[in-house]
């Protein structure tokens, strides 16, 4: 580890106990085991806190020995679990003595850890010395003295000894008594604090909340309580839960003063007293920074992010979402890079550094680890070019590595890197704002939309949707016009059969000139009747035989098939083994397969045995009943003998007879073609319904992408960013297709109504579209009918077909402070896309941005952009390239990291490498210009204010804003 950088990963959560007593405390209740003294029970107490426990502040209220003690203990070596320790002490402020129920609070000092104890006792102690006063009341009782342990002792068993014996018994010790009793102003502390050049800067202080609370609200004491506390940067509380902690802090904010609180154990108590509250590692308070007296002066600046006051560690990024480390890799003599691990922070990391520092270099090799595929796209539209080290840098590679422990390579075939993360190059979003026109927005914003989980899953399932609908329209717009030629060629047969009506009259005479035949012969009434009711029959039995027949012909078709597929199956099944003699190593496996196919085999054969069998049961049924027609036929004509033998003219009966059996048959088919134009017209209509409920799935598909796009976690964006979404049809499209079919010199708006405008033009409205399409749809069905005119080469099915494409799309608009996105300047543009790209993303894995200021005024830059980062570095990991130092400082950035690059800046020299990096949190400070190398010379603020312009600035407003004392 660096030993000017300690804490590489920069501001991280800690356990900070800041009120802790010892056993030279003036009141305490500490014990011991049998086996060892009351010390060393007391600090193995505090080697086992739990692992989250880094800060301790040692409070033995006036005195500071128990600190003293406990830092000789961490000289030989023990409590290596706490990285740091702070000397805190406590008085009584005099102002609040007397008041009812003789009630204290109590003031406290926390003092950095490079103070010294004796720049504590002689600059800080020793000063409040003659500024101590006794609590009013105390008539008779004199004291004027060096504040020791004796003294108190003394002043207390005076007090006692002024007190009615019986009384005795509400009284604390000697040493107790005598230490609630002297008081100081507040004013003389601060004085003394701020003062003191020692000690200006190295204090913070903290107010007592319990006793605080107990004062009075009145009109002679509200304004004196609130200015106490509000002179103190902390509150201190001892709370029994976290949720009492939290109520706390919540009374505090209602009240309006000072809630920057800080849960601590106030312990008197060994960790073993269960039933104590103020015992050993009993404290809610975590502290988001380095653990020092720096990183606690950072809960100032930003009290709502960087104090949580809970009993588990507050909450974290998914392991795999959070890149843990990262470092180049080369074998080469010219040192261009070190191979120690870069670490990063789990929240917002910014890298920055003087120009061709080695800033982007280091963003670019963790993208293109990570997914260079991304990479090259991005880099690719900007124009730039990839960095290439290997052909400078030998076995040069670049490792990320994840929480979880997951490795990725800058080798690893791109194929095996699946994590993921959202790369913004430099200038990418300038490209993107730049290009104008709404096809340009709609692709951006359908892409960025695409990154949220739930958009993308729900666009996926209905795109699928879409794309079977869309088919299912094709597949039936192609089977109606099969079936619209079938009717129609089914319509030319029945007129080749020939009229009905002149059939019918013409069967008519015919029988006419049969009746006369008949008559002429002498044919009784009775004879007449019975030779027409043998003739029916023969039609009808006619009729009957040449249905069965039809049938079996058809049975026995299929009976062929059956026995066709049968020797099919079994030729492809009996080529699976072939060859397996080349596997004999798995012949275990071979034979198992073997035996199934075997079984199987038998199985399709009695499957299909089965059903050969069946349908040739139906074709013996078939033959039959055709042999027993025929054979009535054969009785019903030698019946008809009898009768016609007495017509003389035999050979025009037989003329009459063929011409009627003829017309007769006509009769039949038509009727036969009649039914199958019914059934034609049927299907028909059934798929132009289904063709219409299509579109009408089709519309409600889209509707549904529309529905989630308006949600208000997608359009809602805040900070006067609102996505507004509508749908509508890509009228180009839709002109060149579907009017593309037509006469253009026809007036669309006379032939299919007011959804055409008079310059021919399609008029979409959502609510309408349906019944729209519908319309124009029955008119181009029959187009002569309709008078519609087509192009060359086009018909009915072209025009339905281009009338039922999905042409469909959303139309996006952005909307940023009421000003339309379209019109915004590019720097503007380009902040709003950037919000844009980090909001409407939900995914949780890291964001890398190359200078996003770019093009953007560093007013905009504080105003809205750092925002915007301050809340999405809590869902996601980010690291920044920046050369802004408001995105550095206001951001509150919880690990900077810091390039220099040799021979780039005079003065600015390595300490050995081309390329080197440092990194740490905001509050990490140091000057040491002795130091090798230039990155090694001074802290993170420092580089902070050297490098960026305005880095300073940045600094001072930060900590006037929340008016910090010191």
């Amino acid at each position: 580890m660096n030993a000017n950088f300690q804490y590489p990963k920069g501001a991280e959560w800690r356990k900070w106990d800041l009120h802790v007593h010892t056993p030279f405390s003036l009141v305490q209740h500490f014990s011991a085991t049998e086996s060892e003294d009351i010390w060393e029970t007391f600090i193995k107490d505090l080697e086992n806190l739990p692992t989250e426990f880094k800060v301790l502040g040692i409070n033995d209220y006036l005195f500071i020995e128990g600190y003293k003690k406990v830092l000789e203990y961490r000289a030989a070596g023990r409590l290596q679990n706490i990285e740091t320790i702070f000397p805190v002490v406590e008085f009584r402020i005099k102002k609040f003595a007397g008041h009812r129920d003789f009630k204290r609070v109590n003031f406290h000092v926390i003092f950095s850890d490079a103070l010294s104890p004796q720049i504590i006792e002689s600059q800080f102690l020793n000063g409040l010395s003659g500024k101590y006063h006794l609590t009013p009341g105390l008539d008779g009782i004199q004291w004027n003295g060096l504040i020791t342990k004796e003294s108190l002792i003394d002043l207390g068993a005076a007090i006692k000894r002024s007190v009615p014996e019986a009384q005795l018994v509400n009284y604390g010790s000697d040493l107790e008594e005598g230490f609630n009793n002297l008081n100081l102003e507040e004013k003389d502390i601060l004085t003394l604090l701020n003062e003191n050049t020692y000690l200006k800067g190295k204090t913070l202080t903290a107010i007592g909340k319990t006793e605080w609370e107990s004062l009075s609200w009145n009109d002679q004491s509200i304004a004196e309580k609130k200015d106490v506390i509000n002179k103190a940067d902390l509150v201190f509380i001892s709370s029994e839960t976290p949720e009492a902690a939290h109520n706390a802090k919540r009374k505090l904010t209602e009240q309006g003063v000072n809630n920057l609180l800080l849960d601590c154990s106030d312990a008197h108590y060994n960790s073993t007293a269960a039933n104590q509250k103020d015992r050993i590692g009993k404290c809610f308070t975590w502290i988001k920074g380095d653990p020092t007296f720096e990183g606690l002066k950072q809960i100032i600046f930003e009290p709502e992010t960087r104090v949580l006051l809970q009993d588990e560690i507050p909450p974290a990024k998914t392991d795999y979402n959070v890149i843990s480390s990262v470092r180049f890799i080369g074998d080469t003599g010219a040192d261009f890079f070190p191979d120690e691990s870069i670490h990063l922070n789990t929240n917002l990391n910014v890298i920055i550094g003087g120009k061709s520092s080695g800033k982007s270099l280091l963003l670019y090799h963790i993208a293109k680890t990570v997914d260079p595929g991304q990479v090259a796209e991005k880099l690719g539209i900007v124009g730039e070019k990839e960095f290439d080290l290997k052909a400078r840098v030998t076995g040069f590679d670049f490792e990320v590595t994840w929480k979880d422990g997951a490795i990725n390579k800058l080798s690893d075939p791109a194929d095996s890197k699946l994590r993921q993360i959202t790369y913004i190059p430099q200038m990418y979003i300038n490209h993107l704002a730049e290009q104008k026109g709404e096809k340009n927005l709609a692709d951006l914003i359908e892409s960025i939309l695409l990154q949220n989980d739930e958009f993308r899953e729900l666009k996926e399932t209905y795109d699928k949707k879409i794309q079977q609908v869309n088919l299912e329209i094709a597949n039936n717009i192609n089977e109606i016009f099969i079936v619209k030629e079938n009717y129609q060629s089914n319509l030319r047969e029945l007129k080749a059969i020939g009229d009905r009506s002149a059939i019918e009259g013409n069967i008519a005479h015919i029988n006419k000139e049969i009746s006369e035949l008949k008559a002429k012969a002498g044919f009784t009434p009775d004879e007449d009747a019975r030779y027409a009711k043998l003739k029916k029959q023969q039609s009808s039995v006619t009729r009957s035989k040449a249905k069965i027949d039809q049938y079996n012909v058809r049975t026995i078709d299929y009976i062929t098939a059956l026995h066709t597929l049968k020797e099919t199956t079994k030729e492809s099944m009996a080529a699976i083994p072939e060859d397996w003699d080349d596997f004999q190593d798995n012949n275990a496996a071979l034979s198992f397969i073997e035996a199934n196919l075997s079984a199987d085999n038998v199985l399709v054969e009695q499957f299909f045995d089965r059903l050969i069998n069946k349908y040739q049961a139906f074709a013996n049924v078939f033959e039959g009943l055709s042999r027993a027609r025929q054979q009535t036929l054969e009785e019903l004509e030698e019946a008809t003998k009898e009768f016609t033998t007495k017509i003389a003219n035999q050979t025009l009966l037989a003329s009459l007879n063929e011409r009627l059996l003829s017309e007769q048959n006509k009769i039949r088919q038509i009727e036969e073609k009649q039914k199958q134009l019914n059934k034609i017209t049927e299907e028909g209509a059934a798929l132009k319904s289904a063709i219409l409920t299509g579109t009408n799935t089709l519309l409600r598909h889209y509707q549904l992408i529309l529905n989630k796009i308006q949600s208000p976690e997608l359009s809602q964006i805040g900070n006067g960013l609102i996505l507004n979404a509508s749908l509508t049809i890509d009228v180009p499209s839709f002109q060149n297709g579907f009017l593309g079919t037509l006469d253009g010199r026809s007036n669309f708006n006379n032939l299919f109504g007011s959804c055409f405008d008079t310059d021919n033009n399609y008029v979409f409205n959502e609510n309408d579209h349906i019944a729209n399409i519908a319309t124009i749809y029955d008119k181009v069905w029959q187009p002569d009918k309709n008078g519609i005119k087509f192009r060359s080469g086009f018909g009915s099915k072209e025009a339905i077909t281009q009338l039922l494409k999905d042409t469909y799309k959303f139309r996006y608009n952005i909307i940023y402070n009421n000003d339309d996105i379209l019109q915004m300047s590019p720097g503007k543009r380009g902040l709003v896309l950037m919000q844009l790209i980090l909001h409407l993303s939900n995914a949780q894995h890291p964001i890398l941005i190359d200078q996003p200021e770019d093009n953007l005024d560093n007013r905009t830059i504080f105003n809205e952009l750092n925002e915007f980062i301050k809340t999405k570095k809590f869902q996601r990991q980010i690291i920044l390239v920046t050369h802004n130092a408001n995105l550095v400082v206001s951001t509150d950035s919880e690990l900077v990291i810091v390039a220099n690059q040799n021979g780039q800046d005079k003065g600015k020299t390595n300490e050995k490498f081309q390329f080197e990096y440092v990194s740490g949190s905001l509050e990490h400070t140091f000057k040491s210009p002795g130091n090798p190398g230039i990155l090694q010379q001074m802290g993170i603020r420092e580089h902070v204010c050297d490098i960026l312009e305005g880095g300073e600035q940045a600094f001072i407003y930060r900590e006037r804003k929340y008016g910090f004392k010191n």
